[in-house]
């Protein structure tokens, strides 16, 4: 073999070798395809994993939102029972606190003993919404929940509202009593208080603007109803008739009203032809036109002799100016030490004369009597005819001024001339006086009294309601010691408080600002500006 031979040999052994080499790239197609094959798959795995950790995000998000609306809605009806069960949770941000108890009604609430009710006359959503007599601006809202803190406040007292339609045999068991939707029946074994809607509240024109004035009696109404229906005994307060009273029961209804809201029972008798009440501790004389029989007076002075009588009994009597002679009835009164003058009291000084009227003058309250600890403010006595004093000390009787005028005081009569008016005889006068006799029953000491005022007008609606005066409070007082009940669990005060005030004071230009910039303007466009940037800022996520 010569080296071209050779050489030739050399050189296709390598073409042979690499022939097989050059097909190489036909063969891994397949390869290449099961890579790519096994590749892919490979890159969709995070698709799945990010869809599935999306999936755990939205299903935790939509959890913790159904458990916060739950924990929501759980809280929202546990706050409703527990308000429900104690109202006093349920915070009052009325300026006059018309839906808290005062001290007084709290007082007696907590010290109730016996089963009391109190039914809520109507049905429980119009007094819920404010629907009774709702042209009139009366909030019957504020008595549900006075009663129901009533009832929180001892649990004694149970609070029902009765439908008058779905409720007949307890209109039934009242049906003297007409209960009507409004009304408040409050009522123990003892007895029964109904209070209508004239004792709740109360309505006044204000004579400057003209516009009406809506006030609220609901707390003390329904104190003193709690106090009336659980007192073991009830003072009883007896109006004479029958002898063309200068006072009756259309001038006396705040007089019997004030009465009534301490736990008097009033009631009236002519006792020409009935005797009186045996339960009467006090009997008014008001101010008659026409004598009593002298039969008439030997009642009431049986009524204040009554030896087997213990508690504290009193006969109040008025007078005015204009009265005629009544010769047995006064000499009743003289018989106790007590003289009624004809005239009337006027007053020189005009630091002590109302309303720059002479006669009706300011007087002071004596002393060494059984109120003198206690404080009133100014006392008028209104065109009064003068007293004095038979004696100041007959036996058991003593007398002595309830009130009394300055040392500026004189007496007009009918035969006054000018020249004496204008140059009176000064001097002090009472105007109201009283005479005691004290007995003895049953081993114990028991007081009898007689009152008398020179002033019927201090009895009448228009001065009782005059709060520049303390006349109100000191009749009360008087006529509570009289009938002994001063010191007992008759403690409430009558008191009005008006609902129809603005709780907020401001400008118009501040309402304004306040109604249509802020709340109209202002916080919508502050809600819409916030949406829209975080829309914006969520879309470009």
């Amino acid at each position: 073999m010569n080296n071209t031979d050779q050489n030739k040999d050399l050189l296709g052994a390598p073409e042979a070798e690499v022939q097989p080499e050059a097909a190489q790239p036909e063969n891994t197609a397949p390869v290449e395809a099961a890579v790519t094959e096994n590749i892919a798959p490979a890159e969709k795995k995070p698709d799945r994993k990010l869809r599935g950790n999306g999936w755990k995000r939205g299903g935790m998000a939509t959890l913790l939102s159904v458990v916060f609306i739950a924990i929501i809605v759980a809280l929202n009806i546990i706050v409703t029972a527990l308000t429900q069960r104690f109202p006093s949770m349920d915070i009052d941000l009325t300026a006059q606190k018309l839906h808290s108890l005062s001290d007084q009604a709290q007082e007696i609430a907590k010290g109730i003993t016996a089963d009391t009710e109190i039914y809520l006359v109507g049905k429980e959503d119009a007094y819920r919404k404010d629907l009774l007599y709702a042209n009139y601006g009366f909030q019957y809202s504020q008595v549900a929940n006075l009663a129901e803190r009533l009832q929180e406040a001892n649990s004694h007292i149970k609070v029902e509202f009765v439908d008058p339609d779905t409720s007949p045999a307890l209109m039934a068991e009242y049906a003297d009593e007409s209960l009507t939707n409004g009304m408040v029946l409050v009522r123990t074994e003892k007895r029964h208080k109904i209070l209508s809607v004239y004792d709740l509240f109360d309505m006044q024109q204000d004579q400057m603007t003209g516009g009406a004035q809506t006030y609220t009696k609901a707390d003390s109404a329904l104190a003193g109803a709690l106090e009336l229906v659980n007192l073991e005994k009830v003072p009883v307060l007896t109006v004479c008739t029958g002898h063309g009273e200068l006072l009756y029961s259309e001038n006396l209804g705040v007089f019997t009203d004030l009465m009534e809201s301490q736990n008097f029972s009033v009631q009236e008798v002519d006792i020409l032809t009935e005797d009186i009440p045996a339960d009467t501790q006090v009997l008014m004389i008001p101010t008659p036109s026409n004598d009593y029989t002298q039969e008439e007076i030997q009642k009431v002075q049986d009524f204040l002799n009554n030896p087997e009588r213990e508690e504290p009994v009193a006969v109040l009597a008025t007078c005015h100016p204009t009265q005629r002679e009544l010769p047995r009835l006064t000499g009743f009164l003289e018989e106790w030490g007590i003289e009624v003058h004809q005239g009337v009291v006027a007053e020189s000084d005009a630091g002590r004369m109302a309303a720059a009227n002479a006669s009706y003058v300011l007087v002071d309250p004596a002393g060494g009597t059984a109120l003198d600890g206690n404080s009133y403010n100014r006392l008028l006595a209104p065109s009064s005819a003068p007293l004095s004093f038979a004696f100041d000390s007959n036996g058991d009787i003593t007398t002595r001024a309830l009130w009394e005028t300055g040392n500026s005081a004189y007496i007009i009569t009918e035969s006054t001339t000018q020249a004496e008016a204008e140059n009176p005889e000064t001097a002090q006068w009472a105007v109201a006086a009283m005479a005691t006799k004290t007995l003895e029953v049953n081993g114990k000491e028991s007081l009898r009294h007689v009152i008398v005022f020179g002033s019927s007008y201090v009895f009448t609606d228009s001065f009782l309601e005059a709060t520049a005066f303390g006349n109100r409070d000191y009749i009360t007082d008087l006529l509570q010691y009289a009938a002994g009940s001063d010191d007992s669990a008759v403690t409430v005060q009558a008191s009005a408080v008006q609902t129809n005030v603005m709780d907020v004071t401001c400008s118009r230009s501040t309402a304004t600002l306040l109604g249509l910039g802020v709340f109209t303007v202002g916080l919508p466009l502050l809600i819409l500006i916030a949406g829209l940037a975080i829309f914006l800022k969520r879309r470009h996520l």
